[in-house]
């Protein structure tokens, strides 16, 4: 199918992307390019205006390659999944990265996919926004007025992944003493996108859990906290039916939203064992 016509922009640095961005109406942004090419299909499918610039940030060095040091880690947004999954140095709490990245799709969309589209898109079910709200991650955008804007993983989800500017990079502070836990449900066996992810974070102080996070993607909204389970979990003592107990203390909206019986089952199945394999991770802890 041909697309409909639009100007194609290669900037060679974020400002001026940014600027791009601003200036030009109704224009998109294109990383790695698997989500938006898809959605200029749909559009031009159903009849519907479809961008008339398309913004490339494939050529704009400062938007890529990994560090990481004994305090944090800092993923350019054009980082691709490939990347993330091979890269040698993450440990700590980044090797969770790796759980959701060896997830996403298949290897030729691995290779050309990025974390920044995963993040921005704007679509509900995506592998990497419900491990950054746990990972507590910072995302910093880049303006028009070539300033940086540093908002929480959480709040930029709980506005609706909306934002005028640029994704440039997201930073992560290193924990040596968190302990995580990644799950998913596929959709099914022909569609190997999410039906629903949890990713679970806590530490362990004594014979407790403190410090929990816990993000939900139930696939239909955008990735979020459950509080309501956190509370219950912080500084409750561990003991063999924790996991079975913590299912009465759910914020059920999160879970319910949209959800059939089945959905409801498998998300309760899902936390359960994710919060087994997250205490079975303080070794002698269950006697």
């Amino acid at each position: 199918m041909y697309l409909n016509p639009f100007t194609f922009h290669q900037p060679t640095t974020i400002s001026e992307a940014a600027r791009l961005l601003a200036n030009s109406p109704h224009s998109k942004l294109v990383a790695g390019g698997s989500f938006l090419i898809n959605n200029l299909k749909q559009l031009k499918r159903r009849g519907m205006k479809t961008p008339g610039h398309i913004i490339s940030l494939k050529n704009i060095i400062e938007l890529k390659g990994i560090a990481v040091d004994h305090q944090k880690l800092v993923i350019p947004s054009m980082t691709t999944i490939r990347e993330i999954l091979e890269c040698p140095s993450l440990d700590d709490n980044f090797r969770i990265l790796k759980n959701a990245a060896k997830n996403i799709a298949t290897t030729p969309i691995r290779n050309t996919a990025t974390i920044g589209g995963n993040l921005t898109c704007r679509y509900t079910w995506t592998e990497m926004p419900a491990v950054m709200i746990a990972l507590e991650a910072d995302f910093h955008f880049i303006g028009a007025d070539n300033h940086e804007h540093t908002l929480s993983a959480e709040n930029f989800f709980k506005n609706g992944a909306k934002t005028d500017k640029i994704l440039s990079h997201i930073t992560i502070l290193r924990d040596k003493n968190a302990a995580l836990v990644y799950a998913r449900v596929r959709r099914s066996g022909y569609v190997d996108i999410p039906l629903l992810s949890v990713c679970l974070k806590t530490a362990f102080e004594k014979n407790s859990l403190t410090k929990t996070c816990l993000a939900i993607n139930n696939s239909v909204e955008f990735a979020q906290r459950d509080t309501k389970l956190e509370n219950f979990l912080n500084q409750r003592p561990i003991f063999q039916e924790l996991p079975q107990e913590a299912l009465d203390h759910l914020h059920e909206a999160i879970y319910n939203t949209r959800a059939d019986d089945y959905k409801k089952y498998i998300f309760r199945v899902t936390l359960k064992n994710a919060l087994a394999e997250l205490i079975q991770k303080k070794p002698g802890i269950l006697k």
